[in-house]
């Protein structure tokens, strides 16, 4: 997620080490990890751009950081607004170049350069092992812009990006959710109808899923549901959808997909190697639209009857 010239006037100390600063408003800086004052041997040429330590004078970026403030809630997408802003502060400022390096426990340490450029220049280099701030070529006076509130939007803006995530998926598996794939299906199937798109659903139960986790603890059973989303992340199309939908229970959507072709894809499925955990024995129903059923609930109906065919057939 990571994304040049002279160094400007106001950056401090040419050769010195840059004060590490955390950048973040008093608000949300209750909400991220403190980071403290450090030393850091960066030697780039954005320059890191500091908190004015007192009220900001009036700037051509006065209202920059409440109109972020404001994108912040209608943006569904807080990389997007990182990279937005960054862009902006280019144009606002006439900058060549602007950059912030964020770094906290959720989030994790990132990287991100106007214009998404890359990393693999000098200034790249540095900004990987720059302190946590902004940093802009040429640099800028304290009082042009409020740092806190720009890093600390950025900063919640990628907070909220794993949010959203997380409220999609299941968290033990990393596959979508009931309630994910409920809005996937209902939209798929609309689709399906309107424009005749054909997909196959496809339901899948664990075997004999109870015994183990009586036979060999609740923890084995994890294992086992984790390793069945390895192998469908590592298997399936882009374009493929996978969720787990109840305790034992997964579905596959797959976009133009002949339902002949499902035993093959499900073997390839149980024989990928270089997962910890065997594939655990499972059974399947397959359910095509809109040749088969033209709702969400009938296409489910059907699937799950095979699928409780196939069970009785294993028995």
């Amino acid at each position: 997620m990571a994304e040049n010239t002279e160094r400007g006037d106001n950056a401090g100390p040419a050769d010195g080490p840059v004060t590490r600063r955390s950048g973040l408003g008093r608000g949300l800086a209750a909400l991220l990890p403190s980071g403290g004052s450090e030393p850091h041997p960066y030697e780039g040429h954005l320059q890191p751009v500091q908190e004015a330590t007192g009220t900001p004078a009036p700037a051509p970026g006065g209202g920059f950081g409440p109109d972020l403030v404001a994108e912040l809630a209608v943006n569904p997408s807080g990389l997007a607004l990182v990279y937005r802003a960054l862009d902006e502060l280019v144009s606002t400022f006439e900058l060549a170049d602007a950059a912030i390096v964020i770094d906290e426990e959720t989030a994790g340490r990132q990287v991100f350069r106007a214009d998404r450029r890359p990393l693999g220049d000098d200034d790249g280099t540095e900004l990987l092992f720059a302190p946590p701030g902004l940093y802009t070529d040429p640099g800028l006076p304290e009082s042009s812009l409020d740092v806190a509130l720009f890093t600390s939007v950025c900063t919640l803006a990628l907070r909220l990006d794993l949010l959203r995530y997380d409220s999609w998926h299941d968290p033990l598996t990393g596959l979508f959710d009931r309630r994910s794939f409920d809005r996937l299906l209902d939209m798929a199937v609309a689709r399906s109808i309107r424009y005749q798109w054909p997909f196959t659903l496809v339901m899948i139960d664990l075997d004999d899923f109870k015994e183990l986790n009586d036979r060999e603890g609740h923890l084995a059973g994890d294992a086992a549901l984790r390793s069945l989303g390895e192998r469908f992340r590592r298997v399936l199309r882009f374009g493929d959808s996978a969720a787990r939908i109840g305790g034992d229970e997964f579905a596959l959507m797959l976009p133009n997909t002949d339902p002949a072709d499902v035993p093959h894809l499900l073997e390839r499925i149980s024989l990928v190697a270089d997962v910890d955990v065997p594939c655990p024995s499972f059974s399947y129903g397959v359910a095509v639209c809109p040749n088969e059923a033209g709702t969400t609930e009938d296409l489910i109906d059907l699937a799950d009857e095979r699928l409780y065919a196939a069970k009785g057939g294993r028995e």
